[in-house]
């Protein structure tokens, strides 16, 4: 179902919400679809995709779910950023206020590593996550003073709603009004799992 609803038929990406009631205030009223692509909220749909992929034993239902997964990874591919990251509204690169988000990123870049060792998409997207790996690494992940590692560049949260708090109306405004932070488990932990596809990859 959100294969059939929620991606964008142009650019092949997932809108973050959808209402099928159309009631709600965040809703286009004939879609029902919420109005822009968050990185997060893509890479937690690509992050669920390739891990049920890898242990789901229905083989018509896996097929499925392989050919929803390629599909994706190819269209949020053409969003990279040159750094190798990718921005927290994903098709506005550069707009004002945007911004290279490190916790969707990981996500993306853990997809492609392991979708690439399961053999579900090509080789050469293990080479676009570790690019994306190492340029978090470069742009966020940095020693303090006392020598610890800190993480940057994470949205600390954002959502669609609900009826009592309509900041949260899935505008590009919206996206990029929320703290971006450190340290934050949302991010630390997808770029822990993308470093575990890189020693997996390393043997």
């Amino acid at each position: 179902n959100v294969n059939k609803y929620m991606q964008d038929k142009t650019t092949g990406l997932y809108y973050h919400g959808l209402d099928c009631s159309k009631t709600i205030f965040w809703a286009d009223k004939e879609s029902g679809l919420s109005r822009n692509f968050w990185l997060r909220s893509i890479g937690w749909f690509t992050v669920a995709l390739i891990d049920i992929i890898e242990i789901i034993d229905d083989i018509d239902a896996k097929d499925r779910l392989c050919r929803i997964f390629s599909e994706l990874i190819d269209s949020i591919a053409a969003f990279r950023d040159e750094s190798g990251l990718y921005w927290q509204v994903v098709d506005k690169p550069g707009k004002e206020g945007n911004y290279l988000e490190t916790s969707g990123s990981s996500m993306i870049a853990y997809v492609m590593l392991k979708g690439a060792r399961l053999g579900v998409v090509g080789s050469s997207y293990a080479s676009l996550g570790k690019a994306t790996f190492d340029g978090i690494c470069e742009r966020y992940l940095k020693v303090s003073d006392s020598g610890e590692l800190n993480l940057g560049g994470i949205c600390l949260v954002a959502g669609l709603g609900p009826e009592n708090n309509t900041r949260r109306d899935g505008s590009y405004e919206y996206y990029i009004s929320e703290p971006v932070v450190e340290n934050d488990a949302k991010g630390v932990a997808p770029f822990v799992l993308c470093y575990t596809e890189i020693l997996r990859a390393k043997g």
